[in-house]
């Protein structure tokens, strides 16, 4: 019977995983798109070339998305280019792998949680149910980013190592002796595990908190009573509560207040507004919709007090019960206060008072777990019951299985066809400027290949101009217009440019917009772009005029615009003195000198140009860099005038 129940649960398992590939499979076929690019496409580091140790070492340091730089993830998007080049195809199917191996670690986590509370919960066969869980887990459309936007393999690869060192470290609690087995489990959980997940986000941060919610609650249902271990976490997560606050207002917390700087909204903006978020996922979670998602969000009001707008205070007293109920609940429902807090504690790190973008779909990726438990506990003693009720559980389990499924699957095709995602996404999400933006992209995209279209261009302009008037500080819009307007009547909209100074000079300078500034150098290189270099130079010195940009991205825009300055306008005395600029923020960086040297060279100052590059030889370059050092070194006069 034992063996029966075991293969019942696999079987389900097995058909959740290939329902998952078939459901996925279309949406493989789509493009890189938004910070896959210069995550991925644009980073010179995942250009792995070969397998040396200094290729290797690029990838592993060529992250920019933090201060860890999240090495593993990018290590193995650098595998991905060296096995089959920037396909997104390939990419993604990784991704699903991924996802799918997750899949079966949830079944996995959940047994052991569901076998744990087998006699309070009184649960016919819990490797069905555990099976039943990642099934939902698995197809549900909330899950959707973390597969098919390649970049966010970063937040499935963390929940990987993470899942895998919590069931080996729940597998060591439950031998209810510390043998040997048990150690080596505790140590490869704690020592491997927890590492490579923080190295792959910083959600992996988040394993104590997880393993405090197991111990607290299931650990202690299951034993009747809280052990050492158990209150040695209860005092380390009172004290780690205790010294949040003091951290922010010491100088090592600095960093957290000033990444606000960049933002459109203040810490305490952040705290107010996130718990209306939350309320946002859970209805999302438990009632999805097509029209709930989207890649961005930026349409979701930022909260500026208790009662503007008036959800924010209810949000505020919810959360605060459903934190309540879930302690309240801790001794004679365990699963449900495990489901609440374990969703809670997922949250805690993206969702709190660290300075990112205040919503993104993919940060349900663990939390979700936790909300697709609560439901097992009151479906399983239904199950017991023969009769109509036990068959209105089986009915409700396969409709709820399968709307989640054709929603993913519908989600999936169209990620899978960008020009009709991005303007369904518009129609659904009006007042995202971000939105409106991919959708005059795409739309603009389509145009370019069929000239005689001007519908479609003008639907393109319309986008931008909602999206220029949605964000003051948002200026992809804006450079669609130039791109646009060059496009069609080859030439320059002076209001649009005039705008897109100013807003370089005085708003805030986002993520992307250093892109708009590389895209521009490209598409004037090969003769796309109807700027002159007087238009250009006029953006750079805008974007480096910005009071509030970091002088990292000062550096990399002086670089930027010695490049423009040397390859496409030719005056190599202006290419210097940008590039002197940029030295002057990093002198040791080995990329500006390596350019520097290339300066040498083509001015004819070949000995200097030499005695730099052999200082050079033994710095770390990307794969191509290297290689131009060594033409430099060995055949001098190959160099491109």
């Amino acid at each position: 019977m034992k063996n029966s129940k075991h293969q019942l649960a696999g079987f389900v398992l097995l058909l959740g995983v290939l329902a998952v590939f078939s459901i996925y499979w279309s949406g493989l076929h789509g493009l890189f798109f938004f910070d896959d690019h210069p995550n991925i496409v644009l980073n010179p580091g995942v250009k792995l070339a070969d397998l040396s140790r200094e290729s290797l070492g690029l990838a592993w340091s060529s992250g920019t998305s933090s201060q860890l730089g999240r090495p593993v993830s990018q290590s193995s998007f650098a595998l991905n280019h060296y096995f089959s080049g920037f396909n997104p195809f390939a990419f993604k199917l990784t991704n699903l792998v991924i996802h799918c191996l997750n899949g079966v670690l949830v079944y996995l986590l959940g047994y052991q949680l569901l076998d744990s509370l087998r006699q309070k919960l009184n649960l016919n066969n819990v490797g069905l149910w555990a099976a039943l869980v990642a099934v939902v887990w698995l197809i549900h459309p909330i899950q959707l980013t973390s597969v098919l936007y390649v970049v966010q393999r970063m937040t499935s690869l963390s929940a990987f190592f993470l899942l895998l060192a919590l069931v080996l470290h729940i597998r060591a609690r439950r031998r209810n002796q510390l043998d040997r087995v048990a150690v080596s489990w505790l140590i490869l959980a704690w020592c491997a595990f927890w590492p490579l997940s923080i190295l792959s986000k910083e959600t992996g941060i988040l394993l104590p908190g997880f393993v405090a919610v197991y111990e607290l609650i299931v650990r202690r249902s299951e034993r009747g009573y809280l052990d050492g271990f158990g209150r040695l976490l209860l005092y380390l997560s009172i004290l780690l509560v205790l010294v949040l606050g003091p951290y922010l207002a010491s100088p090592f917390g600095q960093w957290i207040v000033a990444g606000y700087e960049i933002r459109s909204f203040s810490l305490l903006e952040r705290l107010l507004t996130e718990p209306r978020v939350l309320w946002e996922y859970i209805q999302w979670i438990v009632f999805p919709t097509m029209g709930s998602f989207a890649l961005f969000h930026d349409d979701i009001k930022v909260s500026t007090s208790l009662i503007a707008p008036w959800t924010t205070l209810p949000a505020l007293a919810g959360l605060v019960g459903l934190s309540a109920l879930a302690i309240v609940a801790s001794r004679k429902f365990p699963l449900l206060a495990f489901g609440i807090a374990w969703f809670l504690v997922g949250h805690s790190l993206e969702s709190s008072f660290i300075p990112l973008e205040l919503v993104h779909e993919h940060r349900n990726y663990l939390p979700l777990f936790g909300l697709c438990l609560i439901p097992v506990g009151l479906l399983g003693l239904w199950e017991m019951r023969p009769g109509v009720q036990k068959t209105l559980v089986v009915a409700s389990l396969c409709a709820v299985l399968t709307y989640f499924g054709f929603l993913t699957a519908m989600r999936a095709s169209l990620y899978g066809q960008e020009s009709l995602r991005t303007q369904l996404e518009a129609q659904f999400h009006p007042e995202s400027a971000r939105t409106n933006y991919e959708a005059g992209r795409t739309l603009v995209t389509i145009a370019d290949g069929d000239r005689g279209n001007l519908l479609v261009s003008v639907l393109g302009k319309k986008h931008f101009e909602m999206a220029t008037e949605l964000d003051p500080d948002y200026k992809m819009s804006l450079f669609g217009l130039l791109v646009l307007a060059c496009g069609t009547t080859q030439t320059v909209d002076q209001g649009v440019l005039e705008e897109l100074q100013r807003r370089f000079r005085e708003r805030l300078i986002l993520q992307e917009d250093t892109s708009i500034l590389q895209a521009i150098v490209e598409m004037s290189g090969a003769g796309l772009l109807c700027l002159t270099r007087a238009d250009i130079d006029s953006l750079f010195d805008s974007f480096v005029a910005n009071q509030r940009v970091s002088s990292d991205k000062k550096r990399d825009m002086y670089a930027l615009h010695a490049d423009y300055l040397w390859l496409n306008a030719r005056d190599l005395a202006a290419s210097r003195n940008a590039l002197q600029k940029a030295l002057e923020i990093t002198p040791k960086d080995p990329s500006l000198r390596l350019k520097w040297a290339q300066l040498d060279y083509i001015e004819g100052q070949k000995n200097q140009a030499k005695r730099l590059l052999l200082e050079l030889r033994d710095e770390r370059l990307s794969s191509n860099e290297r290689n131009t050092l060594n033409k430099l070194l060995t055949t001098p006069e190959g160099v491109s005038k």
